[in-house]
């Protein structure tokens, strides 16, 4: 994982996936976005523009279709590499989201236990909601205390399919 360079050229696209349509966008060091909308476009892109203001950016939604089938077709194990735009605290949390394994969930105060601050769970749940990668970090996998699906930025229908594909 690295920071936001000051000028980069990322290419950027749009792809439907089993969980509705994705905006995913790579830069040469690794997926630097990946959000899902359903029929508009424009708030998916908007947030990248925000991230990332200072790139260029190319529309290549052939390699989005690439990408995606990469994610969530195939059965490739090769590793994606990821190119994140966060503080050190966030990095931290969104490291702690990748060891939860597919199919399983983990809650808030168990995440801020895992990086070593206890006390600090809505702290990791304002990190989680800031991830602008989705499903690669899997903030998806993270649920309320009480067991219920809580929030999710795109939606709990969304986040309810995939866990349900994870297992």
């Amino acid at each position: 994982m690295t920071a936001n360079p000051a000028k980069i050229l990322i290419d950027w696209g749009i792809s439907e996936t089993p969980f509705g349509n994705m905006l995913i966008a790579r830069s040469p060091k690794g997926i630097a976005h990946l959000s899902f909308f359903e029929t508009d476009e424009a708030a998916s892109f908007q947030q990248l523009t925000h991230d990332w203001p200072t790139a260029t950016l190319n529309r290549n939604d052939r390699f989005a279709a690439e990408l995606s089938h990469q994610i969530f077709q195939s059965k490739s194990t090769t590793p994606l590499k990821l190119n994140l735009n966060g503080t050190e605290f966030q990095l931290q949390v969104w490291n702690a989201l990748l060891e939860i394994p597919s199919g399983k969930t983990s809650t808030y105060s168990q995440l801020a236990k895992r990086i070593g601050k206890p006390k600090a769970a809505r702290a990791v749940g304002n990190a989680v909601g800031q991830n602008r990668i989705a499903y690669l970090i899997p903030c998806h996998r993270v649920i309320r205390e009480d067991g219920s699906l809580g929030g999710y930025r795109w939606g709990t229908t969304c986040k309810s399919k995939m866990l349900a594909w994870e297992k």
